[in-house]
């Protein structure tokens, strides 16, 4: 499988669960990342201090889209969760 972690040093990074490597650093946030989300095909979702919630291809790691809207710290998006 696959493991993921939001940093308070903005990033977020994925990780082989098999072996502990690191497959990629996604970068974007201005922030900490405080919230972690992956949809059923893969999609990575981010969210934290900086009031962003980010839209990751679980492909690459590559962008997909900024949701922007709340306000950021203290007013920080703290919890994502994912829809079918």
């Amino acid at each position: 499988g696959t493991v993921y972690s939001g940093s308070h040093d903005t990033t977020v990074r994925v990780w082989s669960g098999t072996d502990g490597t690191l497959l990629r650093t996604l970068e974007g946030h201005t922030k900490a990342v405080f919230s972690l989300a992956v949809g059923a095909d893969g999609t990575v979702y981010s969210a934290g201090f900086d009031g962003s919630i980010r839209v990751w291809t679980g492909i690459d790691g590559s962008s997909l889209r900024v949701l922007e809207g709340h306000p950021g710290a203290p007013f920080y998006v703290c919890a994502l969760a994912i829809a079918a």
